[in-house]
Formats: structure tokens, sequence, C-alpha cells
């Protein structure tokens, strides 16, 4: 009968500990794909939109890309996360490239 409370004990806490990684990695999902549907959003502006507000769009970026490293660093095994996260970004680099391929970005814009 001990083992069996020993057993059961344990089978509890590895059910607890495996349900808290995985909301975990639930939540981390849930802001990655957020924050890829912002730099969706993002790249669809016009150019002259996007000049015009472009310090309320990075800083919504650095925002957004800063809550979720703070998310990811909390957790481990997150590099799918990362990857997803690494290519968003590298899409919202080229595409404020190209918003200001006539500027030296957007000090010269005002």
């Amino acid at each position: 009968m001990r083992n069996f409370k020993k057993h059961l004990y344990l089978l509890v806490i590895l059910i607890i500990s495996i349900s808290c990684q995985t909301e975990s990695e639930k939540k981390i999902e849930i802001a990655t794909n957020d924050f890829i549907r912002f730099i969706d959003s993002v790249t669809k502006y016009k150019t002259e939109d996007a000049q015009k507000n472009w310090s309320t769009i990075e800083k919504d970026f650095e925002q957004k890309l800063n809550a979720l490293n703070l998310r990811i660093d909390s957790s481990e095994g997150t590099t799918e996360f990362e990857s997803k996260i690494d290519s968003a970004s590298e899409k919202f680099e080229s595409y404020r490239k190209s918003v200001f391929k006539n500027y030296s970005y957007p000090e010269k814009l005002n």
C-alpha cells in the first residue's frame, strides 16, 4: 500500500509538471502567433503610410518583441518558436528597408 501511495504521488506531481509546461508553451505559441500577425499586418501598409507612422510602428514592434522574448526566456525548449520569431523579424527588417530605401532611416523624414 505504501508503494502504491508513493507511485500515486509521483504520478500526480508528474501530471502537474507536464500540464504547467504545456500551459506555458501554449501561452508562448499564442504570443508568437500574435507577433507574426502583427508583422503581417504592418507589412501590408502602403509605403507612405508606413513612413508617416514609423515611430509608432517601430515602438509597437519593439514592445511586442521584448515581451515575447521575456516569455520565451522564462521557458525551456522553445527553439521552434524562436525560429518563427526570427523569420518574422527578418520580414520586418526587409520591409523597413523597402520603406526607407530612398531615405536614410526615419530621421530624414521629418
